[in-house]
Protein backbone atom coordinates (compact mmCIF):
# COMPACT_ATOMS: atom_id res chain seq x y z
CA UNK A 1 0.00 0.00 0.00
CA UNK A 2 2.84 2.36 0.89
CA UNK A 3 4.44 1.67 -2.49
CA UNK A 4 1.19 2.59 -4.24
CA UNK A 5 1.00 5.97 -2.46
CA UNK A 6 4.68 6.62 -3.17
CA UNK A 7 4.16 6.01 -6.89
CA UNK A 8 1.07 8.25 -6.98
CA UNK A 9 2.91 11.11 -5.21
CA UNK A 10 5.94 10.74 -7.49
CA UNK A 11 3.80 10.89 -10.64
CA UNK A 12 1.98 13.99 -9.34
CA UNK A 13 5.26 15.79 -8.61
CA UNK A 14 6.63 14.87 -12.04
CA UNK A 15 3.54 16.26 -13.76
CA UNK A 16 3.83 19.55 -11.85
CA UNK A 17 7.52 19.87 -12.78
CA UNK A 18 6.79 19.21 -16.46
CA UNK A 19 4.00 21.79 -16.48
CA UNK A 20 6.25 24.42 -14.90
CA UNK A 21 9.11 23.62 -17.23
CA UNK A 22 7.03 23.81 -20.41
CA UNK A 23 4.84 26.78 -19.52
CA UNK A 24 6.97 29.06 -17.38
CA UNK A 25 10.72 28.77 -17.92
CA UNK A 26 11.42 28.25 -21.61
CA UNK A 27 14.88 28.97 -22.94
CA UNK A 28 15.51 29.01 -26.69
CA UNK A 29 13.42 27.49 -29.47
CA UNK A 30 10.22 28.82 -31.02
CA UNK A 31 7.48 30.46 -29.00
CA UNK A 32 4.14 28.78 -29.58
CA UNK A 33 1.39 30.69 -31.34
CA UNK A 34 -0.91 30.19 -28.33
CA UNK A 35 1.39 32.10 -26.00
CA UNK A 36 -0.57 35.21 -25.06
CA UNK A 37 0.60 38.34 -23.32
CA UNK A 38 1.16 37.68 -19.66
CA UNK A 39 1.05 41.24 -18.38
CA UNK A 40 -0.99 44.32 -19.10
CA UNK A 41 0.18 47.70 -20.36
CA UNK A 42 0.85 48.89 -16.81
CA UNK A 43 3.61 46.30 -16.38
CA UNK A 44 6.75 48.41 -16.86
CA UNK A 45 10.23 47.52 -18.07
CA UNK A 46 11.40 47.75 -14.46
CA UNK A 47 8.73 45.25 -13.41
CA UNK A 48 9.79 42.93 -16.23
CA UNK A 49 13.44 43.12 -15.23
CA UNK A 50 12.57 42.20 -11.64
CA UNK A 51 10.35 39.31 -12.70
CA UNK A 52 12.96 38.13 -15.17
CA UNK A 53 15.75 38.14 -12.61
CA UNK A 54 13.65 35.91 -10.35
CA UNK A 55 12.83 33.48 -13.16
CA UNK A 56 16.43 33.32 -14.37
CA UNK A 57 17.77 32.82 -10.86
CA UNK A 58 15.27 30.04 -10.13
CA UNK A 59 16.28 28.30 -13.36
CA UNK A 60 20.01 28.68 -12.60
CA UNK A 61 20.58 30.84 -15.68
CA UNK A 62 23.70 33.02 -15.61
CA UNK A 63 25.07 35.49 -18.10
CA UNK A 64 23.58 36.71 -21.36
CA UNK A 65 20.64 34.98 -22.99
CA UNK A 66 16.84 35.19 -23.15
CA UNK A 67 14.37 33.21 -21.11
CA UNK A 68 10.74 33.54 -22.13
CA UNK A 69 7.51 33.17 -20.20
CA UNK A 70 4.42 33.57 -22.33
CA UNK A 71 5.17 36.35 -24.79
CA UNK A 72 7.65 38.09 -22.44
CA UNK A 73 11.39 37.72 -22.97
CA UNK A 74 13.83 38.21 -20.13
CA UNK A 75 17.55 38.71 -20.72
CA UNK A 76 20.41 39.72 -18.49
CA UNK A 77 20.28 43.22 -20.00
CA UNK A 78 17.17 43.34 -22.20
CA UNK A 79 13.47 42.71 -21.56
CA UNK A 80 10.54 43.08 -23.92
CA UNK A 81 7.16 41.68 -24.88
CA UNK A 82 5.99 40.42 -28.30
CA UNK A 83 2.38 40.76 -29.47
CA UNK A 84 1.75 37.40 -31.15
CA UNK A 85 -0.97 38.88 -33.34
CA UNK A 86 0.95 41.83 -34.80
CA UNK A 87 4.61 41.02 -34.05
CA UNK A 88 4.95 44.40 -32.34
CA UNK A 89 7.63 44.69 -29.67
CA UNK A 90 6.41 46.50 -26.55
CA UNK A 91 7.88 47.54 -23.20
CA UNK A 92 11.42 47.34 -24.59
CA UNK A 93 13.79 48.06 -21.71
CA UNK A 94 17.50 48.09 -21.03
CA UNK A 95 18.40 47.05 -17.45
CA UNK A 96 14.90 47.96 -16.34
CA UNK A 97 14.74 51.38 -18.03
CA UNK A 98 12.08 51.61 -20.72
CA UNK A 99 13.42 53.00 -23.99
CA UNK A 100 10.67 52.17 -26.49
CA UNK A 101 6.98 51.80 -25.76
CA UNK A 102 6.85 49.88 -29.01
CA UNK A 103 8.79 48.92 -32.13
CA UNK A 104 6.68 48.06 -35.17
CA UNK A 105 7.12 47.66 -38.92
CA UNK A 106 4.27 48.91 -41.12
CA UNK A 107 2.32 46.09 -42.75
CA UNK A 108 4.11 43.41 -40.71
CA UNK A 109 2.19 40.12 -40.64
CA UNK A 110 3.49 38.16 -37.67
CA UNK A 111 4.94 34.75 -38.39
CA UNK A 112 7.11 33.52 -35.53
CA UNK A 113 9.43 34.35 -32.65
CA UNK A 114 12.58 32.25 -32.57
CA UNK A 115 15.50 32.17 -30.13
CA UNK A 116 18.85 31.03 -31.49
CA UNK A 117 20.73 28.07 -30.04
CA UNK A 118 22.93 30.43 -28.06
CA UNK A 119 19.70 32.18 -26.88
CA UNK A 120 21.43 35.58 -26.84
CA UNK A 121 19.53 36.40 -30.06
CA UNK A 122 15.78 36.46 -30.64
CA UNK A 123 14.28 36.90 -34.12
CA UNK A 124 10.72 38.08 -34.78
CA UNK A 125 9.88 37.23 -38.40
CA UNK A 126 6.90 37.97 -40.60
CA UNK A 127 4.78 35.25 -42.20
CA UNK A 128 6.63 35.15 -45.55
CA UNK A 129 10.13 35.57 -44.11
CA UNK A 130 10.92 38.84 -45.91
CA UNK A 131 11.03 41.12 -42.87
CA UNK A 132 12.29 40.53 -39.36
CA UNK A 133 13.65 42.11 -36.21
CA UNK A 134 16.68 40.65 -34.42
CA UNK A 135 17.09 41.52 -30.74
CA UNK A 136 20.38 40.76 -28.95
CA UNK A 137 20.76 40.37 -25.19
CA UNK A 138 24.14 42.04 -24.76
CA UNK A 139 25.44 45.18 -23.01
CA UNK A 140 25.12 47.22 -26.23
CA UNK A 141 21.45 46.22 -26.67
CA UNK A 142 21.82 45.74 -30.43
CA UNK A 143 18.70 45.49 -32.63
CA UNK A 144 18.74 44.83 -36.40
CA UNK A 145 15.63 45.53 -38.47
CA UNK A 146 15.78 44.15 -42.02
CA UNK A 147 13.51 43.64 -45.02
CA UNK A 148 13.99 42.48 -48.57
CA UNK A 149 11.27 44.98 -49.52
CA UNK A 150 10.83 48.72 -48.94
CA UNK A 151 9.65 49.24 -45.37
CA UNK A 152 9.00 51.73 -42.58
CA UNK A 153 9.90 50.96 -38.97
CA UNK A 154 8.41 52.99 -36.11
CA UNK A 155 10.09 53.47 -32.74
CA UNK A 156 7.63 54.87 -30.19
CA UNK A 157 9.76 56.48 -27.48
CA UNK A 158 9.00 55.99 -23.81
CA UNK A 159 8.24 58.88 -21.47
CA UNK A 160 11.29 60.77 -20.24
CA UNK A 161 13.32 60.34 -23.42
CA UNK A 162 14.92 63.12 -25.45
CA UNK A 163 16.03 62.78 -29.04
CA UNK A 164 18.47 64.52 -31.38
CA UNK A 165 19.67 63.80 -34.91
CA UNK A 166 23.00 64.21 -36.68
CA UNK A 167 22.99 63.19 -40.34
CA UNK A 168 21.84 59.55 -40.38
CA UNK A 169 22.35 58.91 -36.65
CA UNK A 170 19.58 59.45 -34.09
CA UNK A 171 20.64 59.83 -30.44
CA UNK A 172 18.25 58.99 -27.59
CA UNK A 173 18.86 59.90 -23.96
CA UNK A 174 16.74 59.04 -20.93
CA UNK A 175 15.97 61.46 -18.11
CA UNK A 176 17.46 60.34 -14.79
CA UNK A 177 19.57 57.65 -16.46
CA UNK A 178 23.03 57.35 -18.01
CA UNK A 179 21.67 55.21 -20.86
CA UNK A 180 22.40 56.52 -24.36
CA UNK A 181 20.95 54.76 -27.42
CA UNK A 182 21.73 55.36 -31.10
CA UNK A 183 19.73 54.44 -34.19
CA UNK A 184 21.90 54.18 -37.30
CA UNK A 185 20.39 54.16 -40.77
CA UNK A 186 21.48 54.78 -44.36
CA UNK A 187 21.86 58.34 -45.58
CA UNK A 188 19.21 57.62 -48.24
CA UNK A 189 16.66 56.76 -45.54
CA UNK A 190 13.85 59.14 -44.63
CA UNK A 191 13.80 59.91 -40.89
CA UNK A 192 10.75 61.57 -39.34
CA UNK A 193 11.00 62.55 -35.66
CA UNK A 194 7.88 63.89 -33.95
CA UNK A 195 9.80 65.13 -30.89
CA UNK A 196 10.83 64.00 -27.41
CA UNK A 197 8.77 61.08 -26.05
CA UNK A 198 7.27 60.78 -29.54
CA UNK A 199 7.58 58.63 -32.63
CA UNK A 200 10.66 58.04 -34.79
CA UNK A 201 9.72 56.70 -38.23
CA UNK A 202 12.45 55.51 -40.59
CA UNK A 203 11.67 54.52 -44.18
CA UNK A 204 14.32 52.30 -45.77
CA UNK A 205 14.79 50.74 -49.20
CA UNK A 206 14.69 47.00 -49.88
CA UNK A 207 17.59 44.83 -48.71
CA UNK A 208 18.62 47.30 -46.04
CA UNK A 209 18.82 47.43 -42.26
CA UNK A 210 18.21 49.88 -39.45
CA UNK A 211 20.49 49.23 -36.47
CA UNK A 212 19.96 50.19 -32.82
CA UNK A 213 22.97 50.23 -30.47
CA UNK A 214 23.44 51.61 -26.95
CA UNK A 215 26.56 52.68 -25.13
CA UNK A 216 27.27 49.39 -23.27
CA UNK A 217 25.35 49.66 -20.02
CA UNK A 218 27.89 47.62 -18.04
CA UNK A 219 30.49 50.32 -18.73
CA UNK A 220 28.45 53.29 -17.50
CA UNK A 221 30.29 55.83 -15.38
CA UNK A 222 33.67 54.93 -16.91
CA UNK A 223 33.83 57.95 -19.21
CA UNK A 224 33.48 55.91 -22.41
CA UNK A 225 30.50 57.66 -24.02
CA UNK A 226 32.77 59.54 -26.45
CA UNK A 227 34.54 56.28 -27.42
CA UNK A 228 31.25 54.61 -28.26
CA UNK A 229 30.13 57.69 -30.14
CA UNK A 230 33.19 57.17 -32.33
CA UNK A 231 32.29 53.48 -32.65
CA UNK A 232 28.80 54.36 -33.89
CA UNK A 233 30.26 56.78 -36.43
CA UNK A 234 32.62 53.98 -37.46
CA UNK A 235 29.56 51.79 -38.06
CA UNK A 236 28.06 54.52 -40.23
CA UNK A 237 31.36 54.74 -42.12
CA UNK A 238 31.46 50.96 -42.73
CA UNK A 239 34.69 50.48 -40.76
CA UNK A 240 33.28 48.19 -38.05
CA UNK A 241 33.39 44.45 -38.62
CA UNK A 242 32.07 42.82 -35.46
CA UNK A 243 31.28 43.30 -31.78
CA UNK A 244 31.92 40.51 -29.27
CA UNK A 245 30.55 40.44 -25.72
CA UNK A 246 31.92 37.85 -23.28
CA UNK A 247 30.19 37.42 -19.95
CA UNK A 248 29.33 35.36 -16.93
CA UNK A 249 28.84 31.62 -17.21
CA UNK A 250 30.79 31.45 -20.47
CA UNK A 251 28.04 33.37 -22.31
CA UNK A 252 29.00 35.01 -25.59
CA UNK A 253 27.21 37.36 -27.98
CA UNK A 254 28.59 38.13 -31.45
CA UNK A 255 27.14 40.82 -33.70
CA UNK A 256 28.53 40.80 -37.25
CA UNK A 257 28.34 44.17 -38.95
CA UNK A 258 30.20 42.81 -42.00
CA UNK A 259 28.66 39.80 -43.75
CA UNK A 260 32.06 38.37 -44.68
CA UNK A 261 33.33 38.30 -41.10
CA UNK A 262 33.08 35.26 -38.85
CA UNK A 263 34.13 35.08 -35.18
CA UNK A 264 34.62 31.73 -33.44
CA UNK A 265 35.53 31.03 -29.82
CA UNK A 266 38.47 28.61 -29.69
CA UNK A 267 39.06 28.33 -25.95
CA UNK A 268 38.26 30.05 -22.66
CA UNK A 269 40.40 29.54 -19.55
CA UNK A 270 41.42 31.51 -16.46
CA UNK A 271 44.48 32.84 -18.29
CA UNK A 272 43.33 33.33 -21.88
CA UNK A 273 40.35 33.70 -24.18
CA UNK A 274 41.26 32.74 -27.75
CA UNK A 275 39.15 33.78 -30.73
CA UNK A 276 39.54 33.01 -34.41
CA UNK A 277 38.46 35.73 -36.83
CA UNK A 278 38.23 35.28 -40.58
CA UNK A 279 36.87 37.43 -43.35
CA UNK A 280 36.71 36.96 -47.11
CA UNK A 281 36.87 40.72 -47.65
CA UNK A 282 40.52 41.76 -47.25
CA UNK A 283 39.61 45.31 -46.17
CA UNK A 284 40.59 46.34 -42.64
CA UNK A 285 37.94 46.38 -39.91
CA UNK A 286 37.43 47.64 -36.37
CA UNK A 287 36.37 45.13 -33.72
CA UNK A 288 35.02 45.76 -30.23
CA UNK A 289 35.28 43.40 -27.24
CA UNK A 290 33.25 43.79 -24.05
CA UNK A 291 34.45 41.68 -21.11
CA UNK A 292 32.33 41.34 -17.96
CA UNK A 293 32.88 38.59 -15.37
CA UNK A 294 34.45 36.22 -17.89
CA UNK A 295 36.56 33.16 -17.13
CA UNK A 296 39.68 35.34 -16.83
CA UNK A 297 41.05 35.47 -13.28
CA UNK A 298 43.05 38.64 -12.62
CA UNK A 299 44.97 39.22 -9.41
CA UNK A 300 45.42 42.67 -7.89
CA UNK A 301 48.30 43.81 -10.11
CA UNK A 302 47.37 41.86 -13.24
CA UNK A 303 46.29 43.47 -16.48
CA UNK A 304 44.72 42.40 -19.76
CA UNK A 305 46.81 42.15 -22.88
CA UNK A 306 46.18 41.35 -26.55
CA UNK A 307 48.13 38.90 -28.69
CA UNK A 308 47.52 39.23 -32.42
CA UNK A 309 48.47 36.08 -34.34
CA UNK A 310 50.61 35.05 -31.38
CA UNK A 311 52.46 38.37 -31.08
CA UNK A 312 51.83 40.84 -28.20
CA UNK A 313 50.28 44.07 -29.46
CA UNK A 314 51.30 47.54 -28.39
CA UNK A 315 48.17 49.42 -27.37
CA UNK A 316 47.56 53.15 -27.68
CA UNK A 317 46.40 55.52 -24.96
CA UNK A 318 44.08 57.46 -27.27
CA UNK A 319 41.10 55.41 -28.53
CA UNK A 320 40.67 57.83 -31.41
CA UNK A 321 43.84 56.40 -32.96
CA UNK A 322 42.11 53.04 -33.39
CA UNK A 323 39.37 54.60 -35.50
CA UNK A 324 41.91 56.31 -37.79
CA UNK A 325 44.41 53.46 -37.90
CA UNK A 326 45.85 51.82 -40.99
CA UNK A 327 48.06 49.35 -39.10
CA UNK A 328 47.17 46.83 -36.37
CA UNK A 329 46.20 48.94 -33.35
CA UNK A 330 44.43 48.30 -30.06
CA UNK A 331 43.12 50.26 -27.08
CA UNK A 332 42.09 48.81 -23.72
CA UNK A 333 40.07 50.37 -20.92
CA UNK A 334 40.36 48.22 -17.79
CA UNK A 335 39.04 49.93 -14.68
CA UNK A 336 38.23 46.79 -12.67
CA UNK A 337 39.47 43.20 -12.59
CA UNK A 338 36.10 42.00 -13.86
CA UNK A 339 35.39 44.41 -16.70
CA UNK A 340 37.25 45.70 -19.73
CA UNK A 341 36.44 47.40 -23.04
CA UNK A 342 38.72 46.73 -26.00
CA UNK A 343 38.78 48.41 -29.40
CA UNK A 344 41.01 46.93 -32.09
CA UNK A 345 41.78 47.64 -35.74
CA UNK A 346 42.75 44.70 -37.96
CA UNK A 347 44.34 46.10 -41.14
CA UNK A 348 43.82 43.18 -43.49
CA UNK A 349 42.13 39.82 -43.56
CA UNK A 350 42.05 36.31 -44.35
CA UNK A 351 42.23 34.64 -40.92
CA UNK A 352 43.68 35.78 -37.59
CA UNK A 353 43.79 34.62 -33.99
CA UNK A 354 43.16 37.08 -31.18
CA UNK A 355 44.20 36.11 -27.66
CA UNK A 356 42.90 38.12 -24.72
CA UNK A 357 45.39 37.21 -22.00
CA UNK A 358 46.11 37.84 -18.33
CA UNK A 359 49.49 39.48 -17.87
CA UNK A 360 51.29 39.87 -14.55
CA UNK A 361 53.84 42.45 -13.45
CA UNK A 362 56.54 39.89 -14.14
CA UNK A 363 55.48 39.63 -17.79
CA UNK A 364 57.59 41.35 -20.39
CA UNK A 365 56.45 44.90 -20.92
CA UNK A 366 54.83 45.72 -24.25
CA UNK A 367 55.35 49.43 -24.92
CA UNK A 368 52.29 51.63 -25.09
CA UNK A 369 52.45 53.99 -28.01
CA UNK A 370 50.90 57.38 -28.55
CA UNK A 371 52.04 57.69 -32.15
CA UNK A 372 49.37 58.70 -34.60
CA UNK A 373 48.83 56.08 -37.31
CA UNK A 374 48.77 57.14 -40.92
CA UNK A 375 45.51 58.88 -41.80
CA UNK A 376 43.40 56.60 -43.97
CA UNK A 377 41.77 57.49 -47.26
CA UNK A 378 38.82 59.70 -46.44
CA UNK A 379 36.78 58.04 -49.17
CA UNK A 380 35.32 55.48 -46.80
CA UNK A 381 32.16 53.72 -48.03
CA UNK A 382 29.06 54.98 -46.28
CA UNK A 383 26.49 53.17 -44.21
CA UNK A 384 24.89 51.98 -47.44
CA UNK A 385 27.72 49.45 -47.71
CA UNK A 386 27.03 48.26 -44.17
CA UNK A 387 23.38 47.99 -45.10
CA UNK A 388 24.35 45.82 -48.07
CA UNK A 389 26.43 43.38 -46.06
CA UNK A 390 23.83 43.18 -43.32
CA UNK A 391 21.31 42.50 -46.05
CA UNK A 392 23.41 39.58 -47.24
CA UNK A 393 23.63 38.19 -43.70
CA UNK A 394 19.93 38.51 -43.09
CA UNK A 395 18.90 37.40 -46.58
CA UNK A 396 20.46 34.05 -45.76
CA UNK A 397 17.81 33.70 -43.08
CA UNK A 398 15.13 34.82 -45.54
CA UNK A 399 16.15 32.29 -48.20
CA UNK A 400 16.16 29.47 -45.66
CA UNK A 401 12.74 30.60 -44.44
CA UNK A 402 11.29 30.67 -47.94
CA UNK A 403 12.69 27.25 -48.84
CA UNK A 404 10.86 25.59 -45.95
Amino acid sequence: MKLKYFIMISVSVLMVVLMINSGLCQMGGPMRDDMGRRFGENFSAGDMMGAGQTLRQDAGMKGMGFMHSGACLYGQYITFDVDNLTGEITNYGIVGVEIFDSIAVNGFEYGSTQASEAITLTTIADADGTTFIQVHDNPAAVINVFSSEDYTVNFDLADGTTVSEEENIVKIEVEGSDIVVYIISASVDTIDISGDNGLISITSPADSSVVVRAVPVNMQGQGLDNVHGMFVRGMAGNRVGAEVSLGKGGSMSVVNYAEEMHVELQSMTQDMIQLRVNCTDPAGRIMAFNLDNTSLMLQEMDRIGIHYDGTPMACVNDPGLVFNATTATCWISQQTREQAQIMMYIPEFSEHTIDIVVESDEAAEVPTTTETPETPDTKVPGFEALIAVLGLVLSGYVSKKLKK
